[in-house]
């Protein structure tokens, strides 16, 4: 009898599904005003450096202040811009 693998449920997981971990960079994938992922900041890296109830608390690269972003519109990325994982 075989057992069908049942994805674990992960809030932390970016737009691609990956983890993310505080200290991990990302890369903002999806801009929604509302919950802080400007469309300025599309593209734009940033370390995550803690994290609230259901938010990564990020620095964007070239900003003195941190924002807070969902996991789901970030993407993580190694810290010279290539895919992490």
């Amino acid at each position: 009898m075989s057992k069908r693998a049942q994805r674990v449920y992960d809030r932390w997981r970016d737009v691609d599904g990956t983890h993310v971990a505080v200290d991990a960079w990302v890369e903002q994938a999806e801009s929604d005003a509302r919950i802080g992922a400007l469309r300025s900041r599309l593209d734009r890296r940033g370390q995550v450096i803690g994290r609230g109830t259901t938010t990564l608390v990020v620095r964007f690269e070239g900003e003195n202040q941190t924002v807070t972003v969902r996991p789901h519109l970030v993407r993580a990325v190694e810290r010279d811009g290539h895919r992490g994982g």
